[in-house]
Order: C-alpha cells, then sequence, then structure tokens
C-alpha cells in the first residue's frame, strides 16, 4: 500500500471529493460531545490540520507528514512514551503497512485518558461500494477499508474505550462538486434513515490504564474437611500405651 509521502494522496487531498472530506471532518473533530484536554496534539495524515482551535488555554499541536511540522513513519513515532494527550489519525489504518503496530504505537505515545480520534472509511457504504468496483490503484481506493466492528476489536486489546463515534457522508463520493452539491439532501436522510451506512467515520476512543475486562480466575473448590481415605485413623490411648 502507499504511504504518507505518496504525491497520489497528497493530489487528491485537493480535489473537489478530497477538500469536502477534509471539511466535513474538521467540523466534526471541532464539535465533539465531549472537549479535548490536555496540551499535546498530534495529527497523522492529511494535507491540513484538521486539529481543533484551542483558544481557552495554551496547548501545542504538530502535525506528521511530508508537508507537515515533522516527518515519520506512523509505525514509529519519534515521541517519548505516554507524551501526547490528543492523537488524530486521518486515514493512515487503511493505508498503513501494519495496521496492528500503528494501533501500538499510538497507544504507546498517549497519555493515561488520552484520546485517540480515528477517521476511517466505511467498507459497508456507497465509499466502499465505489472502491469494490474500481481498480483499486490510486487513492483513496488502494487502501483497506476495515470494518469498524474490527476497529473496535483491535482498540479494546489495547485497553481503549470508545465514547463517541461519529457517521457522515452518505452522498455517493462522486468527482465532481456540481454532482456532489447535487446529492446534498442524502446527507439528512442518511443521517435519520441509513445512519451505519456512512462512507466516513469519525471514532474517538480513550486510553485506560485499567483493563476493562476483568481477568476471570479459575477459582479452585475450597474444602472444609479432608477426603476420608488421605486420613490416618487417630491415635488412642489403647493404641498408644495399651489398655488400662
Amino acid at each position: 500500500m502507499n504511504h504518507l509521502d505518496s504525491k497520489d494522496i497528497e493530489h487528491w487531498w485537493q480535489s473537489p471529493l478530497g477538500q469536502l472530506l477534509l471539511t466535513v471532518e474538521r467540523e466534526t473533530v471541532s464539535q465533539l460531545d465531549e472537549p479535548l484536554p490536555g496540551y499535546f496534539f498530534v495529527q497523522i495524515g492529511g494535507n491540513e490540520s484538521c486539529l481543533p482551535v484551542v483558544t481557552n488555554r495554551a496547548c501545542s499541536q504538530w502535525r506528521v507528514g511530508t508537508t507537515a511540522d515533522l516527518q515519520a513513519e506512523p509505525e514509529s513515532l519519534p515521541f517519548r512514551s505516554n507524551s501526547i494527550d490528543n492523537l488524530l489519525l486521518q486515514h493512515v489504518l487503511e493505508r498503513s503497512r501494519d495496521p496492528h503496530q500503528l494501533l501500538r504505537e499510538a497507544e504507546r505515545v498517549l497519555a493515561a485518558d488520552g484520546k485517540l480520534i480515528l477517521c476511517c472509511f466505511n467498507p459497508f457504504s456507497l465509499w466502499g461500494l465505489r472502491r469494490l468496483f474500481s481498480w483499486q490503484d490510486s487513492p483513496p481506493w488502494d487502501g483497506h477499508y476495515f470494518s469498524q466492528t474490527r476497529i473496535r476489536d483491535w482498540l479494546a486489546l489495547l485497553n481503549f474505550e470508545v465514547t463517541e463515534h461519529h457517521k457522515m457522508l452518505f452522498r455517493p463520493p462522486f468527482r465532481h462538486s456540481r454532482w456532489l452539491q447535487g446529492c446534498l439532501f442524502m446527507e439528512r436522510w442518511g443521517r435519520r434513515l441509513w445512519p451505519w451506512l456512512g462512507g466516513v467515520s469519525v471514532m474517538v476512543a480513550a486510553k485506560r490504564t485499567i483493563p476493562l475486562t476483568p481477568v476471570r480466575e479459575n477459582w479452585r473448590k475450597r474444602r472444609l474437611f479432608p477426603t476420608p481415605g488421605l486420613v490416618n485413623k487417630p491415635l488412642t490411648r489403647e493404641h498408644s500405651n495399651g489398655p488400662r
């Protein structure tokens, strides 16, 4: 699969469909149900910042990419462990060579109760259907679209708790802006009638330091009395000193 430094994906972000996706995801991230606390914000993927604008406190925002503040592989980030408060992966998971390592690296750099924001394509949507019937040799159709159930399972194994899940872009992924604007009505009907068929999902997960699922222990049944066959008969005065 292509990496974040691919020129094709950078060019696609400049297309009408890419600009629409960027606008919708930026609005969703800025209007989350719960605000993003902390100081350090990092975004991986995309060609522009999708992080929310913080005005009420000091913060530091970094973007990882070819035309960003820092160039690095998403599977091996140059950050200290437990140092990032909020990490945004904008369509990085489906284009990663090792998505499991990518999530493990995200878990490593995130601080306790830090937030992981995942922007992913939904394979069970018109966008997934477009990828299925394409040559899959150009972005964003050349990536691997994972189901939301599988992503949730991966996050649960790393002790992430999904706190929010938003779905958007129910219209077909047309190339031309005129066709995209003509299908605007599908967004309103999609949220009401088929919300699970959104082409894009924004999932927010919090890193928990305590396992969410308690580990079951195999308790052995305690015996109050020993097994009769393993106990010797008690010694009496007749056995020890003879009869009197």
